[in-house]
């Protein structure tokens, strides 16, 4: 297990569209370019996701289980995929008109090397938060 904490990075936009966006399905899976998505509630702040994509020049099928605690953040363990085993949770910090993210959490993983997983899970977050801050951008431009 790798612990990892990445903070600092900003969304332009207020905490509640945000989390309008996170929660807005379809929408959000596209800024992914997930494909084969499957969305399972569990209960009213919780459920399961499971799609593919590409990562690091492959197909990935990914599996998480989520557990909102809206506005603070959500929580995820990670059941298949590159990072199956790993356990994370995402922070945002109202900063006015903009929205701070952090991640922190160990993660694993049962197909790349342990010394390589903390760059990966860096990769992985990094190209998600690139495609959510421009969704989320577009999203402002039509307010």
């Amino acid at each position: 297990m790798v612990f990892v904490r990445d903070e600092g990075s900003v969304y332009d936009a207020p905490l509640d569209v945000v989390w309008e966006f996170f929660g807005s399905g379809q929408p959000h899976s596209d800024a992914h370019r997930h494909r084969s998505v499957r969305r399972e509630k569990i209960s009213a702040s919780s459920g399961s996701y499971s799609w593919e994509q590409d990562f690091r020049g492959e197909s990935a099928h990914f599996t998480m289980r989520w557990t909102s605690f809206a506005p603070v953040g959500l929580g995820y363990e990670v059941l298949e995929g590159p990072f199956a085993g790993s356990k994370f949770f995402l922070f945002y910090t109202p900063q006015g008109a903009r929205t701070g993210v952090t991640v922190v959490g160990e993660f694993t993983s049962p197909t790349i090397p342990a010394a390589r997983v903390a760059e990966a899970v860096d990769e992985f977050f990094s190209t998600e938060f690139e495609q959510d801050r421009a969704a989320i951008r577009e999203r402002m431009r039509h307010r």
